[in-house]
């Protein structure tokens, strides 16, 4: 099974792809697809798209294992995340994926062991998880990571 694992957003958008045979784990690819922050929302939308269909088109996934938004400080920034967790939903559903919509409460409680863990604790347990050289860089990554695993593991 290939799952995908994405922390949505228009600016950084986490995304990791995990390969699971049996109990085995393999990741396959993570990092971020980026957009600028001077261009149109739409145009960042539609980038954004065309990277998720292009990772979908090369890795051939069975899952889409996305965070579930349950809160936004910012209703702007919340409701544009929403967007893109609804274009990003949309094409992989079209394309014959399940899709599995965890709180990410309950991804850092699995992945982690605590729901509450930090940025920090995410990055340095994707490291230690799939022998990584060196943690992700960007959060984002590494909660997409978490986000594959949930999905291939607790939600086979």
């Amino acid at each position: 099974m290939i799952i995908i694992g994405i922390d949505p957003g228009y600016e950084r958008c986490g995304f990791a792809v995990l390969q699971q045979v049996g109990n085995q784990s393999k990741l396959l690819t993570f990092g971020t697809i980026r957009t600028k922050a001077q261009t149109d929302f739409l145009a960042r939308q539609t980038e954004i798209a065309e990277d998720f269909t292009a990772l979908m088109t090369r890795y051939k996934p069975d899952k889409l294992a996305i965070e579930d938004l349950f809160f936004a400080q910012n209703v702007t920034t919340g409701l544009k995340v929403a967007q893109i967790r609804g274009v990003l939903t949309h094409l992989a559903y079209k394309a014959g994926l399940s899709v599995v919509e965890p709180k990410p409460t309950e991804v850092k409680k699995f992945f982690c062991g605590d729901g509450h863990a930090d940025k920090k604790a995410m990055q340095q347990m994707a490291q230690v998880t799939f022998n990584l050289q060196n943690s992700p860089k960007i959060d984002d990554a590494a909660d997409a990571i978490a986000m594959a695993y949930y999905g291939a593991l607790v939600q086979a």
